[in-house]
C-alpha cells in the first residue's frame, strides 16, 4: 500500500512539474509572437506583399483541479480536471490500490467542451458536475446538489498552481 502512495504521490509532482513547463511554454510563445508581429508589420510597410505564417494551435490551460475521491472499493479515484481558454476539457479518474487487471474499463480519460452555467461547470456526454469557485472544483452529486456528510471535503478537486 505505501508503494501506491509513493508512487501517486510521484505522479502528483511529476504532473506539477509538467503543469510548470506548459506554462512557461505557453507564455514564452506568447511574448515571441507578440515580437514577431511588430517586426512582421514593419517588414510589410517596406514590401507590400503581405506574408503570413502557419499558425500553431496550442491549448492553454485555464486551470487545473485535482483531488482523491473516495471510493467504495479501493483506495480512492485520483480525478484530474484540465479546463483550457477555448472551452475544452480533459477528465482523468484513476482508481487508486486496486489491480490494473480489476480496473480494466474503470479509468478514464475523456475530452470534449464544457460549458458554465452559473456557477455549474458542466461537461458534454458526461453526468458529473461541479461547482466551481476561485480555488476548487466540487464534485455534485448525481441530482446536482452538494455532496453533505462526513466525506463531503473529499469531493473537492483543489486548483493547482
Amino acid at each position: 500500500m505505501p508503494l501506491l502512495k509513493n508512487a501517486a504521490l510521484k505522479a502528483i509532482k511529476k504532473m506539477k512539474k509538467l503543469l510548470i513547463i506548459s506554462t512557461a511554454i505557453v507564455l514564452f510563445t506568447a511574448c515571441t509572437e507578440s515580437g514577431e508581429k511588430e517586426n512582421n508589420a514593419t517588414e510589410q510597410s517596406a514590401d507590400t506583399t503581405p506574408k503570413s505564417s502557419p499558425v500553431d494551435y496550442q491549448h492553454v490551460i485555464s486551470a487545473a483541479y485535482m483531488g482523491v475521491t473516495p471510493c467504495a472499493d479501493c483506495d480512492g479515484i485520483e480525478t484530474r480536471v484540465t479546463l483550457f481558454a477555448d472551452t475544452s476539457f480533459q477528465l482523468v479518474m484513476n482508481y487508486l490500490g486496486k489491480n490494473p487487471k480489476d480496473t480494466a474499463g474503470l479509468n478514464v480519460s475523456e475530452q470534449g467542451k464544457f460549458k458554465m452555467i452559473n456557477d455549474t461547470l458542466q461537461f458534454e456526454g458526461i453526468k458529473s458536475k461541479f461547482i466551481k469557485n476561485d480555488t476548487a472544483l466540487i464534485q455534485l452529486d448525481s441530482d446536482g446538489k452538494i455532496i453533505t456528510g462526513p466525506l463531503a471535503d473529499k469531493f473537492i478537486l483543489k486548483k493547482q498552481k
